[in-house]
């Protein structure tokens, strides 16, 4: 009886180590081209997507295509080798994902589109607050946020619509500026930054008004050491 179920193990191994064996020395589908046209839309836009490939295995081949993140409408069906997409409104970039596969394996690519935003980047100062006071002299630092989906080019910081300092984007979406009001400020400062969006160029901004109170001359040769 032992030696019954022994050999039925065995036999079924071998039935096992056969099928993958055989599913083993099978081909992949060979993607030989895809196509995405055009590289870089607006909202709306109508996206052209194509996969060539071939099927070194006897059969047809089946298609699936997806788009990360999830977003705007396909107006084919997905499981055809040529595809139409249209952009949603969000910008950032969209990954176009197609999977080819045979009776036996699948091949997958993926490739990305650029959907440019044409809507103002949000801009918010979170530092100082609106009506602080400061003293002349006294280094101010402020803090923001800055952000749009096809990300941010430049941050600018204006102190009563002089340009004083410009930062890079940030992927963080966080800015710190540093200001120290000389004398020539007095009373009521505005402090605006203003961020410029990558690809649209759209600009949005955000303002607060801050006071400085001035010091006695005495105390600003003190500070300055004279």
């Amino acid at each position: 009886m032992r030696k019954a179920t022994i050999t039925f193990l065995l036999i079924l191994a071998a039935i096992f180590l056969f099928c993958d064996a055989e599913k083993l020395f099978r081909k992949s589908p060979a993607i030989e081209e895809m196509t995405i046209q055009p590289k870089q839309v607006n909202p709306f836009d109508t996206v052209y997507a194509e996969v060539k490939a071939t099927n070194p295995e006897e059969g047809i081949l089946s298609y699936e295509w997806s788009i990360s993140p999830d977003q705007g409408i396909f107006l084919d069906a997905i499981d055809n080798p040529a595809v139409r997409w249209v952009a949603p409104t969000a910008g950032g970039d969209y990954t176009f994902k197609v999977k080819v596969s045979n009776s036996y394996k699948s091949t997958e690519r993926d490739e990305s589109v650029k959907v440019i935003e044409a809507g103002l980047p949000i801009v918010r100062i979170l530092s100082p607050d609106d009506g602080d006071y400061f003293i002349q002299l006294n280094e101010i630092t402020i803090q923001a946020e800055a952000f749009h989906n096809n990300g941010i080019n430049k941050v600018s910081l204006y102190i009563d619509d002089q340009l004083i300092s410009e930062k890079s984007g940030s992927s963080s979406n966080q800015y710190n500026f540093q200001f120290t009001p000389d004398t020539t400020y007095l009373g009521k400062t505005e402090i605006k930054l203003t961020a410029l969006a990558n690809f649209s160029l759209t600009e949005g901004a955000d303002s607060i008004s801050v006071f400085i109170e001035g010091i006695l001359p005495g105390k600003v040769n003190r500070i300055l050491n004279l």
